[in-house]
């Protein structure tokens, strides 16, 4: 008899129970047929799970160990089952989110935890994209949703997109940059002296946008927005920085924030999906967004 839920499932009844009759009543089963099953399975297996040589049945130190390492097939099992009938019920296998690397982490986290219990049966990967790359994600497919994707599609069809507010920015600088101490409004000839940090476009089929700089001045690339920021703490570089995502380190006076001739304007977010994509997972994820309390903090 190959091991399976019921044959597993009789094994630890017996094991509680300390008795093949009690145990019996347990599974609605005649006590000759719970031997049975017993032994078939001691056969397969080549060990004896139970001692049965005094008045209650003993496990063996194999059949011990036995049910101390197989109660999670048990949960296993069941978690198996579940999760299958919701794929079969049209659930999707795996699901993708692209977020715009400038947007508020810890509203992504409280959107993947409510997911998560809402379709347990249901990978989630999410993904890191900036400027362009948004769009390219949900162009090329990569993702199934993105969430804070720039400014507005750049003509792409198929596409749905709902505004998600705007985000802020704040020209900064290191408190010990050379620049710190300046009080006026900031030249582009000051500004074109000193590197500038920014996060390259991840965009691999539209045309990638142009980060913040002046021509001719150097650029250095950081590899996401929280090291561009630290960066920028250590005077390697001034640059522009969401404003949500900076002020903790502007109350701490760790960064400065600066005016210069032409500021950069608010950006637009949206969040955006595939009209012919009939997902119940994408369904549950426009109705969450599309909600009050959660759809401004994204770029809090």
């Amino acid at each position: 008899m190959p091991l399976s839920k019921e044959s597993l499932k009789t094994i630890h009844i017996i094991a509680s129970s300390a008795n093949f009759a009690v145990a019996a009543e347990r599974l609605n089963r005649v006590p000759s047929a719970v031997s049975y099953t017993v032994k078939k399975l001691e056969e397969e297996l080549g060990f004896d799970l139970f001692d049965r040589s005094g008045r209650q049945v003993k496990l063996t130190p194999a059949g011990q160990y036995f049910i101390e390492h197989s109660s999670w097939m048990l949960d296993s099992f069941e978690e198996l089952v579940r999760n299958s009938t919701l794929i079969s019920s049209g659930v999707d296998i795996s699901f993708d989110i692209a977020i715009n690397n400038i947007i508020n982490r810890d509203s992504v986290i409280e959107l993947v935890s409510q997911l998560n219990q809402q379709f347990p049966s249901t990978q989630i990967a999410v993904q890191t994209e900036v400027y362009n790359g948004c769009w390219d994600a949900i162009y090329s497919r990569r993702a199934d949703l993105v969430i804070g994707a720039p400014h507005s599609a750049p003509k792409l069809e198929g596409i749905v997109y709902h505004s998600l507010g705007k985000v802020e920015w704040d020209f900064i600088v290191g408190r010990s940059h050379p620049l710190a101490a300046h009080i006026d409004i900031l030249t582009t000839e000051e500004l074109r002296r000193y590197p500038v940090i920014v996060v390259r476009d991840t965009s691999q089929h539209i045309s990638p946008q142009d980060s913040w700089s002046l021509t001719g001045q150097k650029v250095i690339y950081a590899p996401e927005l929280t090291t561009a920021i630290r960066m920028i703490e250590h005077g390697i570089g001034i640059g522009y920085i969401p404003h949500h995502r900076v002020k903790d380190q502007l109350n701490q006076g760790s960064v400065l924030k600066k005016a210069i001739v032409e500021h950069k304007q608010p950006t637009q977010l949206f969040y955006a999906w595939h009209a012919q994509r009939q997902s119940p997972v994408l369904e549950w994820c426009v109705n969450y967004l599309i909600k009050n309390e959660h759809k401004f903090n994204w770029h809090s």
